[in-house]
Parts: C-alpha cells; structure tokens; sequence
C-alpha cells in the first residue's frame, strides 16, 4: 500500500449532482488526478457504505450521488467501473434500491455486482489473521476504491476508510470475525491486515451529512460539509476523526494504525484543500467510553462486563428479531415477542444496537466504568 499520506479537504454544501462533480473532480485533482491511481482497461470496484436499505438522508450510506460522480470519474479515465458491497441486513440489490444507488448505476450504465460468494485469500504477514475469506469479486477486479461514509460506530468509534472494507466479508460471515476479535484492539487489528490485503488504491470519504451519535445506523445525521480523499486509507481516517472531534486514543483503528507507522499523525499529514480548517464536534457513541483497551488484557478479559457498556432492550422494541438473527454469539432469542440478551454469552460487539431498525437499544456502563470515568473528570 502506498505510503503517500496527502489528503484533499473539500467543501460541498449539499449533494447536488454538478456540485458533487465539481467537488470530487476538484479532490482528485489535489491528489494528481485519478490517473495517480487508475489505469485504462482497469476493472475497478468501487466499494460504497451500503448498511442498510435506508433513504440517502438518513446518512447510513454513502450517497448516491458520491457514487455516481467516481462511476464517471472512472470511465473517463479509460477504465471500466463496477459497484459493489455486502449489506449488514438485506441483499445487495434490494438495499441499493432502496438507497438509491441501484438507480445512479443504471443511469451510469455501470454494473452493481452483490457479493454472494467467498473465495480464500491467504496473508501471511497478517498480525491477527494470516487468512480471510472475501468476496470472489475482488479476484475479478484490478482496483479497488473505498468510497465511505463519515459516521460514528457503536463498536470502533467510527467507521471509515478502512472499516468500510469489512464489507467485502460476504454476509453472514462477518459474525465469525466478531467471534474470533472479540476484543475492540483485536478486532482493528483485523481490519488494518484486511485493509493492507484489499491495498485500495484510493479512499474518499462522503462527509457532506455525517453521521454522531449512535452510530452507523441509529445516530443522528449531522451536516459537516466535507468530502475527503486520499490514497492511504489510515491517513484519511486520522483527518477524518480529527475534523469530527474525537480522540485518537478512543479509537482503536486510528491509534493501532498510528503505532504501527502506517501513518503519520495528523500534524504530519500533508492535508490539502479549501476544508483543511473544517472541525466540529460530533457526539459519540456511549460505547467509545469503554477501559478495555487500557487495561492489561487478563484483566479486561475477567472484568469484561463492567469495563464496557452493556446492550439492553427498551421497551420500544418491536420483536422483529433482526438482533436474534444476527447476534454473533448467539446470546439472543425472542420472548413474549420482545428481544432477550443473555449478558452472560454477550461479548460486546454491538451488533444488536448497530441492526435494531426501532433504535430498541441502550447501552449502560459496568460499575467499573463509571468509577474511572468519575475519577478521570
């Protein structure tokens, strides 16, 4: 992966179609052109946020409009654009419909691809896992850009650049990387080694309306007027959390990525463009609050459940089960029609919060938590 850590800052003020043009031609050019990066008779994957089949203003995936603009960015450079990702919920198609990316490719004439089969991709030099199995999509494509979404995330702090890559894992699967990293530092070590497999060749970042809160789907949509984009993935994602406000040491892909000298810090980045200066400060998820990282891991592994924040149910939830079927762990099940947490078998990986389409759950902090917390004010 490239270590060119230039990253364009640039100010759009809605998703009008030619504004959005303009923006990301006027990022890539900060960048050198899109001819940096893709070559013609490339096949190139453009990998959006596609959570959820949620409308474009709820801000739970990457506009549509983002989209399209790389779709012709692409072809004018010669190569040949495909659009593709693994929904946390629903199929591919069916959550583009509904987002309105489905429609923005068959405007561009440019092929959606869902990502139903995985292939094995060995990497030995992985510091958690020396093997992944990704989408087979990957092995029929050339390159791959990472068009994310500026959001908070209930599990990592936020998700970006780099965690927008955790959906070439097909589906279903992607519960088996939350039962094998259960820990939020194992788990980012997952995704620097998925990041460093996939190599992106190029990162843009949707922040025109983020999202803070309780994030990626049930926060609150807030407009930060900003549209990243870089070649090194860490290097947006440190620009990224420092334009929403938030600590470095709070999330655990940005700091891991720091240490292993995959990036600079911000102060080193060379940050580009009229929205270099842009800050605000997003609410974060209740689960950022989490020691665990901060302590030795015996300890954080005993005292588990009150270190972090705990998933409960509210009495709005509708018993869809949505959180059953996809609770990793298996330690939910519905009762009287209303979700059940088994705290014992619950390791903390959000997931429940993060699918709930009734926003059904809170999280509450361990006794150990809220301590330290009182002592660190």
């Amino acid at each position: 992966m490239t270590q060119n850590t230039r990253v364009a800052a640039v100010s759009a003020v809605d998703y009008s179609p030619e504004l959005i043009g303009q923006k990301i031609d006027q990022a890539l050019e900060l960048l050198g052109g899109l001819g940096q990066f893709v070559q013609p008779g490339d096949r190139v994957l453009l990998k959006p946020n596609m959570l959820e089949g949620l409308l474009s203003e709820c801000a739970v995936t990457t506009h549509p409009e983002v989209v399209r603009s790389m779709i012709r960015q692409v072809r004018q450079s010669g190569a040949t654009p495909v659009v593709g990702d693994s929904p946390g919920v629903s199929g591919t198609l069916k959550t583009a419909e509904k987002c309105g990316i489905f429609a923005v490719c068959q405007q561009e004439n440019a092929e959606l691809v869902p990502f139903e089969h995985s292939v094995e991709y060995p990497y030995p030099d992985g510091r958690v896992l020396k093997k992944f199995y990704l989408t087979d999509v990957l092995g029929r494509v050339d390159k791959v850009i990472s068009l994310a979404k500026m959001k908070t995330h209930s599990f990592m702090g936020m998700t970006g650049a780099t965690k927008n890559l955790f959906g070439c894992i097909v589906g279903v699967q992607k519960a088996q990387f939350h039962l094998r990293t259960q820990q939020r530092r194992d788990f980012a070590g997952m995704l620097v080694d998925l990041a460093l497999l996939v190599k992106p060749v190029l990162s843009i970042v949707d922040g025109v309306t983020g999202m803070e809160g309780n994030g990626p789907r049930n926060g609150r949509p807030i407009h930060s007027g900003v549209i990243l984009a870089g070649a090194n993935p860490f290097a947006v994602d440190i620009v990224m959390a420092e334009m929403m406000g938030f600590r470095l040491e709070e999330l655990p892909v940005a700091s891991l990525s720091l240490e292993l000298g995959l990036t600079p810090a911000f102060d080193a980045i060379e940050l580009v463009g009229e929205a270099r200066h842009v800050r605000h400060q997003f609410i974060s998820p209740r689960s950022m609050q989490s020691l665990e990282d901060r302590v030795p891991a015996w300890f954080a592994k005993g005292a588990r459940s009150q270190l972090t924040a705990r998933p409960l149910v509210q009495p709005n939830c509708n018993g869809c089960g949505r959180c059953v079927a996809h609770c990793p762990p298996q330690a939910m099940h519905l009762a009287a029609g209303v979700a059940q947490i088994d705290d014992a078998r619950c390791i903390r990986c959000y997931c429940c919060q993060e699918l709930c389409p009734a926003n059904a759950i809170r999280l509450q902090r361990g006794w150990l938590l809220k301590l330290a917390q009182r002592f660190m004010k």
